[in-house]
C-alpha cells in the first residue's frame, strides 16, 4: 500500500501544489496493470476514444486498489495524468513535454537531462527493473525484439525523439537509455550569433551559399554538436522556388522550405539507398538533403554529387578534413574505386562546416559552436587541397576573420 506522499510533486515532476508523487503512482499502477494483464493502448498512434476511456477507468480502479489517498476532486485529473504517462514513456513522459530538454539519460534507474548544454540530475525515479520493462515494451510496440540475443535497440518515438536502449547482459550496470529530443524551435542564424555559435561574417556568407543553389555543403561534428541546427538555419536562405527533396531515417530536420518533398524511411541500407536513388532520378530535385550520412548511404551521396545535384548533409567527424575521409570510408563498399570517389568528393563538394561541442568549465555547461569553415579546391594525387577560411581561436576566444574573399569559392 502506498502511503500518503510526504513530498509535493506537480505534473512536471517539480515541487508543486497537488501533493501527489506521480512517479510512484505510475510505477504502482503499471505493476497492477501487468499483474492483471490489462491492455494498454498503443502510444505510437492516436488511440480510439473508447480505448482511452476504458483505459482511464482501469487506471482509476488501479489507483483505488493501490490504497493511496487521493482527494475526490483530484481523482479524475490524477488518473488522467497517470494514464497519459503510462500510454507514453511512463516516468520519463514529463521530460518529453518540457521545453528545453535536449537529452534524457537513464543509467540503472538514475535519470539525468541535458538542457541548454547543462547536465542536470533528476534522481532515481524508478527501480532499474521498471526501465527494463519500459524498454522492452517500447521495442515490442515497434515490432522489434529486445532481449538476450538483441540487447540493444534504436528507434524513433511518436514525437520525433530518438531512443537508444541497452539492457543486460550487454549493459553491465543495468538498463541504459538515451532519448535524444530535437528542438521544437527552428533556430535562425541570428539566434546562433546571439549564442556565439558563429559570427555575423560567417552567417552572411553561408546565407549566400544557400542562395546560389549551386554549392554542396557538409555539416560535420561530434554527436550533439549542432549539425542539424545549423542545417535548419542554413535552409532558411534556400530560394522559395527551389525544388528540394529530403531523405532521412528519423524526422530530425525542420527545413524552412515551402513544398518540401520529405521522406522518412526505415533505417535500412537497402531502403535508404532505394529512396535516395528514386528521389535523384525521378523527383528531379534542385537540391537534395540527406539527413545524416552514417552508413552506406554515403554511396548514394557521392552518386548525387557525381550527377551534379547540389547535396547538403551532416556526418560525424573530428575535424573538417576527417569528414572527407569518413565519406570515403563509409562508401568503401561501392564499386567505384577509392581514387574516383575521392575525385568526385573533391570536385563536387565545396564546403565543410565543422562544429564543436566543448565543455566550458567556467560556465559549467557544453558549448556548441563553429570550429572551422573549410573550402575544398581540388584533389591532387591522393590529397585534398583545401583551405580553412575561418576558425574559432581558443586563445582569443573569438572567430578569425576571413583571410581572403570567400566568394571566390562560390559556384555560380
Amino acid at each position: 500500500m502506498l502511503e500518503t506522499p510526504t513530498r509535493h510533486l506537480s505534473v512536471d515532476g517539480r515541487d508543486g501544489r497537488d501533493g501527489y508523487d506521480y512517479n510512484a503512482l505510475v510505477t504502482s499502477v503499471q505493476d497492477h496493470l501487468i499483474k492483471n494483464e490489462i491492455f494498454v493502448p498503443r502510444w505510437q498512434r492516436e488511440p480510439r476514444e473508447e480505448e482511452t476511456l476504458a483505459f482511464h477507468a482501469n487506471v482509476l480502479r488501479a489507483l483505488k486498489a493501490s490504497g493511496v489517498r487521493i482527494a475526490e476532486e483530484d481523482r479524475q485529473a490524477v488518473a488522467q495524468e497517470v494514464a497519459k504517462r503510462i500510454m507514453g514513456m511512463g516516468v520519463l513522459q514529463p521530460f518529453l513535454e518540457r521545453e528545453g530538454v535536449e537529452e534524457i539519460i537513464v543509467r540503472d534507474g538514475f535519470v539525468q537531462t541535458e538542457r541548454d548544454g547543462q547536465i542536470r540530475d533528476e534522481g532515481y525515479l524508478a527501480p532499474d527493473e521498471y526501465f527494463y520493462r519500459l524498454a522492452r515494451r517500447i521495442a515490442d510496440l515497434e515490432g522489434k525484439e529486445l532481449g538476450a540475443e538483441e540487447p540493444q535497440i534504436k528507434l524513433g518515438l511518436p514525437d520525433g525523439s530518438r531512443l537508444t536502449a541497452t539492457i543486460p547482459p550487454l549493459s553491465r550496470e543495468g538498463t541504459a537509455m538515451n532519448i535524444r529530443r530535437f528542438s521544437i524551435k527552428r533556430f535562425t542564424f541570428d539566434d546562433l550569433i546571439e549564442r556565439n555559435a558563429c559570427d555575423a561574417e560567417t552567417a552572411e556568407f553561408l546565407a549566400k551559399v544557400a542562395r546560389t543553389m549551386s554549392t554542396s555543403v557538409v555539416f560535420s561534428g561530434r554527436p550533439g554538436s549542432g549539425k542539424t541546427t545549423f542545417l535548419n538555419a542554413f535552409s532558411q536562405y534556400i530560394p522559395p522556388h527551389a525544388q528540394v527533396s529530403c531523405v532521412e531515417t528519423f524526422h530530425e530536420l525542420q527545413l524552412a522550405v515551402p513544398h518540401l518533398h520529405h521522406l522518412v524511411v526505415e533505417e535500412s541500407e537497402i531502403v535508404m539507398g532505394d529512396a535516395i536513388n528514386t528521389t535523384i532520378l525521378r523527383m528531379r530535385p534542385d537540391i537534395l538533403v540527406i539527413g545524416e550520412v552514417v552508413s552506406t548511404e554515403a554511396v548514394q551521396y557521392i552518386m548525387s554529387l557525381n550527377l551534379g545535384i547540389v547535396t547538403h548533409t551532416t556526418t560525424h567527424s573530428h575535424s573538417a578534413m576527417l569528414a572527407l575521409k569518413r565519406l570515403e570510408t563509409l562508401s568503401r563498399r561501392s564499386d567505384i574505386p577509392l581514387l574516383e570517389r575521392r575525385e568526385i568528393i573533391g570536385s563536387g563538394l565545396s564546403f565543410v562546416i565543422h562544429l564543436a561541442k566543448e565543455y566550458d568549465y567556467e560556465r559549467d555547461n557544453y558549448r556548441r559552436h563553429l570550429q572551422e569553415l573549410m573550402a575544398i579546391e581540388r584533389v591532387e594525387g591522393e590529397r585534398y587541397i583545401a583551405h580553412v577560411l575561418k576558425r574559432w581561436d581558443p586563445d582569443t576566444r573569438s572567430y578569425t576573420p576571413f583571410q581572403e574573399d570567400p566568394e571566390r569559392w562560390l559556384k555560380h
